[in-house]
């Protein structure tokens, strides 16, 4: 009994996702167009490539229209205010 408690408490610590993946699901061009032909224009997804700060390698990232518009507006307020 004793060896197979070991067993299983080595293998649960030696699983683990691999490195770089965020758990995020992806959608893919086609899944993006039949999702936007069915919503509101500020409901739609927005799918882009974007390179982390530290890295050459660029990321496709898919975020709601209404999130990159809150983020931008969000962006232009703080530039304003630091340039003021």
């Amino acid at each position: 009994m004793m060896p197979l408690l070991i067993l299983l408490g080595w293998q649960a610590c030696a699983v683990s996702p691999p490195k770089g993946d965020s758990g995020q699901f992806t959608p893919t061009d086609a899944e993006v167009e039949q999702y936007n032909a069915r919503v509101a224009p500020e409901d739609r997804i927005v799918c882009r490539q974007e390179k982390p700060v530290g890295t050459y390698i660029a990321k496709r990232v898919c975020r709601l229209q209404v999130d990159v518009d809150a983020t931008s507006s969000l962006h232009r307020q703080q530039l304003r205010r630091v340039l003021n």
